[in-house]
């Protein structure tokens, strides 16, 4: 018959024999195996940048720390000594200590939120892999098996 498996032309113009379900479901082992290989560097690949991502957030929280801390110094000194003339002494500390702490506060959640946006794990490779391999097993041949169940006699029971 024209179209079937067992006749379709190949190369030449030679019938191609039908492949039995073990050299399938190799073919199919392989290519799930080079996959998975494939899908794995990129997803190392996508750690890797992810992570390069969170260290320069990183780096950008632990400079607005020091950067609050130097201002918390340079304001309070600066600061007391003006307003020390016109409020007192206790109340020109109260004043910049707090100002400070806003500032510092700031730069430390702006950079706290840059790092919590960002994924460590490779989402994009992972949801790929799993829809790569969910469209090989959706190609993939079922073998016939009989159903599960006790024999007797050589013959299954019915349930």
């Amino acid at each position: 018959m024209v179209g079937t498996p067992d006749s379709a032309p190949g190369e030449g113009g030679a019938a191609i024999p039908p492949r039995s379900i073990v050299e399938t479901w190799t073919e199919v082992v392989a290519d799930a195996g080079g996959l998975v290989r494939a899908e794995a560097a990129l997803a190392r690949a996508e750690t890797e940048r992810n992570l390069r991502v969170v260290g320069r957030e990183s780096a950008k929280v632990i400079a607005g720390g020091m950067l609050a801390l130097m201002a918390l110094v340079f304001l309070t000194v600066a600061a007391v000594v003006a307003l020390a003339a016109l409020v007192g002494l206790l109340p020109s500390l109260l004043i910049v200590a707090a100002l400070c702490a806003l500032i510092g506060w700031l730069l430390i959640s702006k950079g706290l939120d840059g790092v919590s946006g960002q994924p460590i794990l490779p989402d994009r490779a992972l949801k790929r892999l799993s829809r790569d391999l969910g469209a090989m097993a959706d190609r993939a041949p079922v073998p016939d098996m009989p159903p599960p169940g006790p024999k007797v006699g050589g013959v299954r029971e019915a349930a």
